[in-house]
């Protein structure tokens, strides 16, 4: 075999391996969030009172190290909640966890649609978005 065929032959062989090896990775999505609404306990509808915090408006989910990131704003990029569990359905990702006090579920469609709910006492958020694969 010529020097030029083994290099090919070799090239192909990594590229194939490559692909192989990113296909076996957990997915990992960059999300925007267009929406959000608070309902209370009272009745009470409008905006979810993030405690004098700026809302989110772009989060990261990675499946294999089961964190959800805040990418923006400024303000609070880097702060991560650990997911505790993934359920993977027919072009669905649905995630959950607890974090101070607050249960919430996140459901991604192949469509790349989001939606995150989250439930602390007397009140639940309903959040929407758009979400890209990694």
């Amino acid at each position: 075999m010529n020097k030029n065929l083994k290099t090919i032959v070799a090239l192909t062989a990594l590229l194939s391996f490559l692909q192989c090896g990113s296909s076996l990775a957990g997915a990992s999505w960059v999300c925007s969030i267009t929406s959000a609404t608070a309902v209370d306990e009272d009745g009470s509808i409008g905006p979810p009172d993030f405690g004098g915090l700026e809302r989110p408006t772009f989060f990261n989910v990675d499946e294999d190290k089961m964190e959800v990131t805040l990418l923006a704003p400024e303000s609070r990029r880097g702060e991560v909640t650990k997911i505790d569990k993934i359920h993977k359905g027919e072009g669905t990702w649905i995630f959950s966890g607890l974090e101070e006090a607050r249960a919430w579920s996140l459901l991604i469609s192949e469509k790349g649609h989001v939606t995150l709910s989250i439930a602390s006492d007397g009140a639940v958020w309903t959040i929407f978005g758009q979400a890209l694969s990694r």
